[in-house]
């Protein structure tokens, strides 16, 4: 009788156990998407100095990058030695008055690449749920990079699951759907290994029309919202980059993101680099092959990243994004 009393108790207890075990996994599903558990290990000592992070008061969405030892960054370029960790923490404050999804990507040298967040393995991504007056600091780290001179630039997605076709959203996400944390790093030295070719795709045009990054589906300066395709089939458009500035010349690298995975440019290159005087414009006909595994919405994303391969500042940190185009894929 005792031995059965007992057994009822253990099945009671594990019944109990079992939902709570479940709810601190650390991912779960919701509206079709995955999503990591944002209660990390690794935390900041005292937050007290969110206030004096970019839009903190304000409202919307503040971002900042604090250190290991919980003080806000106030420089944009780091020296390491050889072989030691690159450990930050990204703040991420979702200032508004609804609940929101967002996505963070990595890309080193304008190469998307693998990072760890907390005590994480590295993933490609990672994906996560802020409630409405939210904020949360991501401990990540880099992986290991080579001596030399390194731009380091991670990429906040706004509500990555939002495939609405509806027009008027994608006109609103023009130069408003991505957010950016980046940097520079220095590995012993100061020294550029990659050799960069300026011009090497696209015309270059003499023009006024244009500072900054435009993306069109014909040779024309209409906006591109969707674009139905069939799986395996050509994409072309057009990307143009325009520098009507007081500056004399600019330079800017040019990635592609299909769904947040970053997809050729032009000519199977995953990053391609222009160098602009005043008033000039350069026109690159990209094109790539769409490859998904089932029919649906995808998001296509140029972005321009100004100044590559400078040690960075307050002043040429510039990112620039285009409309977040609808891709329909049968």
């Amino acid at each position: 009788m005792k031995r059965t009393h007992m057994l009822s108790f253990l099945i009671i207890c594990l019944l109990i156990i079992s939902p709570a075990c479940s709810s601190t996994s650390n991912k779960v599903v919701q509206n079709g998407i995955e999503l990591q558990n944002i209660d990390f290990k690794n935390t900041i000592e005292s937050t007290a100095n969110r206030d004096k992070l970019p839009n903190a008061k304000a409202g919307g969405i503040s971002t900042g990058l604090y250190n290991e030892n919980g003080s806000i960054e106030k420089k944009f370029h780091f020296n390491y030695n050889k072989n030691e960790d690159i450990r930050k923490f990204i703040s991420i404050g979702n200032l508004v008055d609804t609940d929101r999804i967002y996505k963070l990507i990595l890309f080193i040298d304008y190469k998307q690449e693998l990072f760890k967040v907390d005590d994480n393995p590295a993933a490609i991504d990672f994906t996560f749920k802020l409630k409405a007056g939210e904020t949360t600091e991501i401990p990540i780290e880099l992986p290991e990079l080579e001596t030399g001179l390194h731009d380091v630039l991670f990429v906040i997605v706004k509500s990555p699951e939002n495939k609405s076709l509806d027009e008027e959203y994608r006109k609103r996400t023009d130069m408003n759907h991505l957010l950016f944390i980046r940097f520079s790093v220095s590995i012993e030295n100061d020294t550029v290994k990659e050799t960069v070719n300026y011009n090497e795709f696209g015309i270059i045009e003499k023009s006024d029309k244009l500072d900054g990054l435009f993306v069109s589906e014909k040779d024309n300066f209409n906006r591109w919202l969707i674009q139905e395709v069939k799986n395996n089939e050509n994409v072309n458009y057009f990307i143009r980059a325009g520098n009507n500035s007081n500056e004399k010349t600019k330079e800017y690298a040019i990635i592609n993101l299909l769904d947040w995975k970053q997809t050729e440019v032009v000519n199977d290159r995953e990053v391609i680099f222009l160098k602009l005087n005043n008033k000039e414009i350069a026109k690159v006909n990209s094109k790539f092959v769409v490859d998904v595994e089932e029919p649906g919405v995808y998001d296509l994303t140029t972005i321009m990243v100004s100044n590559p391969y400078q040690k960075l500042d307050i002043y040429n940190r510039n990112v620039d994004t285009g409309i977040r185009v609808g891709v329909t894929v049968d």
